[in-house]
């Protein structure tokens, strides 16, 4: 009986390793800093692709809010940078204001800094994702949102229109680098709070709260200004 017995923990233990070793496979390179260098220097030595670097990312970002398990949370801050992103590809304006890029809005200064700043405690988790289950959610919301199909925060008629949206700014109320439950620039000119979600696929107010902007870049490509073609299938 003993004999059994060792020999079931002995599977037991390999098979729990073995599951320990799959899962960090999944995982990507754990990077990791020398004194001051910053995430950025560190991380683009490695010259990851976009849906890596928006992966670590959103991992990182979701785990400052303190909802890392929750896909919602996930998707919202990749759908927020990407939407950046393509702001920025019709809009000179928008580009100096979020970069250029994947790779320019995540590393525009004064930012993302829970992922970014050399200070963050989450630039740890930028350079060295650990969770593999907060990774995949990472992984797929990143892939999902640099696709571009069925962005939740395209609601108003303007953006449907056009294929843009205007969300650009997101806080997190439970971080425990939020000043406090409202974004400092709440109530501001420029930026305007859209409520609570109604989007499914989006985060409750109290875990992210969204910001859009008042009005489009008035510099947009010509290009952008007409109207984007329907979605294959679409109406």
């Amino acid at each position: 009986m003993l004999f059994r017995s060792a020999a079931a923990f002995a599977a037991l233990a390999c098979g729990l390793l073995a599951a320990q070793a799959a899962a960090a496979a999944d995982l990507p390179t754990c990077l990791r800093r020398v004194a001051e260098q910053a995430p950025q220097e560190v991380l683009l030595a490695i010259r990851p692709g976009d849906e890596e670097l928006l992966a670590r990312l959103v991992y990182a970002e979701a785990r400052s809010t303190g909802f890392a398990d929750d896909p919602r949370v996930a998707r919202g801050i990749a759908w927020g940078a990407m939407n950046r992103v393509r702001l920025s590809e019709v809009s000179a304006s928008a580009r100096r204001r979020y970069g250029t890029g994947v790779a320019g809005a995540i590393f525009q200064p004064q930012q993302f800094n829970p992922a970014v700043s050399r200070r963050s405690p989450f630039a740890g988790d930028f350079l060295c994702p650990q969770d593999a289950v907060a990774w995949q959610l990472a992984v797929a919301a990143a892939s999902l949102a640099l696709r571009g199909h069925g962005n939740p925060l395209l609601d108003t008629a303007w953006e449907r229109r056009h294929g843009l949206s205007l969300v650009v700014n997101f806080y997190y109320p439970h971080s425990p680098q939020a000043r406090g439950p409202l974004a400092p620039w709440e109530g501001s000119a420029g930026l305007r709070f859209i409520g609570e979600p109604e989007s499914a696929d989006l985060p409750p107010a109290a875990r992210v709260r969204f910001y859009r902007l008042e009005r489009p870049p008035a510099d947009l490509d010509a290009a952008a200004r007409r109207p984007a073609p329907p979605a294959a299938g679409g109406s």
